[in-house]
């Protein structure tokens, strides 16, 4: 129930509310007014305020003296200081350019430079394949400290010399090869000492400490100022047996090109590089675990990539080959190079397989399965740069989509660029055991863009490195060198006696000379595999092959066969069915080992050693002009490797 008190305030408020309102308002307008009735109104006439303005013109026109007004100054201490006397004193003094000269040479900025420019974001290769070899390498001969022999031998190298040439192929190419291996420290220390030697003669030129020669003509020149010529050296050559795994792979060089240009802002020195390619690998161990990584020994593979007479043939061009990323191939006197050019990136005229009657004498289309890879350092083989050639200017276009031009900002001198999207990387491991299984990974090293580079003020930028080092690929599927004594069992012989003979492929590797030979023996249980036996030894000097005893006793026992004819289990219609042999031999160190048939008869290395075996021996009347395989049937491929595929 209501409060009577509020309802009765309720009922007032709305009957006199808007009359009390009203009442409030007109008191306080009558206040306003009376007090505005009251207020004193402002005393000023016009002739007041003319008066005023005519009195301020006057102070203002009024002429000050000079005097009056320094005595006013001198009491308040300020005092003359005879500028213009200073000035005059000041235009005698003579001023020296050198002395407001900057510290440092002026930086034109790049677009986006400064804090903008970043490091290069670099990428792996990829498409990596491990594939074995062996054979019989043309080295210079070197002594136990690793320096080459001179040849004191007396013999006309003319002709010999004049072949080489031919093919491109002689020892003065080295020379880039060791420039190419030296850091961007020194070959801009090279420079600088170049162009320091030239200002010094010139300079002594004018000074006139060094004489002209004599002009030729009437007058006769000065023998004394001609300097002898040097003779040629010739240095001591040796067929060396190698093994090695060969590692090829592809890298997304137009990637690698956009980040260049990402990171740098100026697509003029968005390219990368190359320094070196870096290899590692991991060995397959007793319990059939791997190893843990480690680098290839990148001075036992100098020793061979350095030290070459002869180099083989390129089926790729140098514009998917960059420097510093692929060895030079030595020239095989026994053996042949096999998965070693990547088929994609070969050119469609040399896809051409020539016959095979004219391989042996230089036919380029023969096998893609020659060329130049990869060296490494500090646990890859170092680069073998060439250092092309360009003008003073900009780029040039060169075949193949190659560009050679002059870089600004963190590197000197020429490098090789590219236009092609895709390039080859190849590496070439001599340090390889026989029947040892091993896996590889690489990663690809450039020079720093942003090295010593002093507008680049942002410290997520590396300034100080002078290489970049890219992340490591995939490793490779696992790849074995065989024994240098194998045996392939290849099928089963029928035998009239109880026991079943297996037909035996041996291949034998000379250690000394670098030939492999395979040779068929047939072998039952508690046999030995193979015997001494004659076999044709394959030559490369034109001179025929030759015929010889070869020890190709493997010291493997066989201790058990099984397959051939087998008969279906009870109840199956039908006759019975050839099973694939299988063997368990003996080896020497008490180890068993299990050979198939349906895996050694489609062996891809073990048919690639046939293939060339036939090749070489055929063709050992004509003097070897290539080393390169006979394998070819990755031309189907998109990516494929010579002799029968990549995977």
């Amino acid at each position: 129930m209501a409060d009577p008190r509020v309802e009765k305030l309720k009922e007032l408020g709305i009957r006199y509310g808007d009359k009390a309102a009203v009442v409030l308002m007109s008191l306080l307008f009558l206040f306003c007014l009376g007090a505005a009735l009251n207020k004193e109104s402002i005393q000023l006439t016009p002739d007041q305020v003319k008066t005023s303005a005519e009195t301020a013109d006057s102070n203002i026109r009024r002429r000050q003296d000079p005097d009056s007004i320094i005595r006013v100054l001198e009491a308040g201490g300020i005092k003359p200081t005879d500028f213009s006397k200073q000035i005059e004193e000041s235009s005698k003094n003579v001023l020296v350019a050198d002395n407001y000269k900057p510290q440092r040479e002026w930086i034109t900025l790049e677009p986006g430079a400064g804090l903008l420019r970043e490091t290069p974001k670099l990428i792996a290769p990829s498409e990596l394949y491990a594939y074995p070899g062996r054979g019989g390498a043309l080295v210079y001969d070197l002594d136990a400290g690793g320096n080459r022999i001179l040849d004191t031998e007396t013999r006309d190298m003319t002709k010999d010399q004049s072949r080489r040439n031919s093919r491109r192929r002689h020892a003065g190419g080295m020379t880039a090869g060791r420039r190419g291996r030296r850091s961007q420290a020194d070959i801009e220390k090279e420079q600088r000492q170049e162009a320091e030697r030239k200002q010094k003669e010139i300079a002594a030129k004018l000074a006139g400490k060094v004489e002209d020669p004599e002009p030729i003509g009437d007058e006769k020149m000065n023998d004394a100022a001609i300097p002898p010529r040097e003779l040629p050296q010739y240095y001591k050559e040796v067929t060396k047996a190698l093994h090695w795994v060969v590692i090829t792979g592809v890298l997304d060089h137009a990637k690698l090109v956009a980040n260049y240009r990402e990171a740098l802002k100026n697509p003029a020195v968005a390219n990368p590089h190359y320094a070196r390619l870096e290899l590692e690998r991991q060995v397959r161990q007793k319990d059939l675990s791997w190893s843990d990584w480690e680098k290839v020994d990148a001075q036992e593979n100098l020793k061979i990539l350095d030290n070459l007479p002869e180099e083989d043939e390129e089926l790729t061009p140098e514009s998917v080959r960059p420097d510093n990323l692929n060895d030079p191939l030595p020239f095989l006197k026994a053996g042949l190079w096999e998965k070693v050019h990547i088929g994609s990136l070969v050119p469609w005229e040399k896809r051409e397989i020539a016959p095979a009657s004219t391989a042996m004498g230089g036919a380029r289309g023969h096998g893609i399965a020659g060329g130049i890879g990869p060296r490494m350092a500090a646990g890859g083989t170092s680069g073998y740069s060439k250092m092309m050639s360009a003008g003073s200017g900009g780029p040039r276009m060169m075949g193949g989509g190659l560009i050679s031009a002059t870089p600004t900002g963190g590197d000197a001198g020429t490098f090789w660029r590219s236009l092609e999207r895709r390039v080859m990387i190849r590496a070439l491991d001599f340090t390889t055991l026989p029947d040892s299984t091993y896996r590889y990974r690489v990663r690809i090293v450039v020079f720093n863009p942003n090295h010593n580079r002093e507008d680049v003020i942002s410290t997520a930028v590396d300034t100080k490195s002078n290489e970049l080092v890219g992340p490591w690929s995939e490793p490779t599927d696992e790849v074995t060198m065989p024994a240098d004594i194998s045996a392939y069992a290849l099928s089963l012989l029928p035998s009239a006696k109880s026991d079943t003979k297996v037909n035996f492929q041996v291949i034998r590797f000379d250690a000394n000379t670098g030939v492999t030979i395979p040779h068929k023996f047939a072998a039952s249980v508690g046999e030995i595999i193979g015997e001494v036996s004659s076999a044709d030894i394959p030559t490369s000097e034109g001179t025929g092959k030759q015929i010889r005893a070869v020890d190709f006793n493997t010291r493997q026992i066989v201790l058990d066969v099984r397959g051939g004819l087998q008969p279906l289990p009870p109840g199956f219609p039908g006759g019975p069915l050839e099973h694939p042999a299988l063997t368990l031999l003996l080896r020497p160190d008490g180890s068993v080992l299990a050979r198939s048939q349906a895996d050694d008869l489609n062996d891809e290395v073990r048919k690639d050693i046939q293939r060339n075996y036939d090749r070489e021996v055929k063709d050992s009347s004509k003097r070897r002009e290539s080393s390169l395989g006979t394998g070819y049937g990755m031309l189907s491929g998109s990516s494929g490797i010579g002799g029968g595929g990549r995977r």
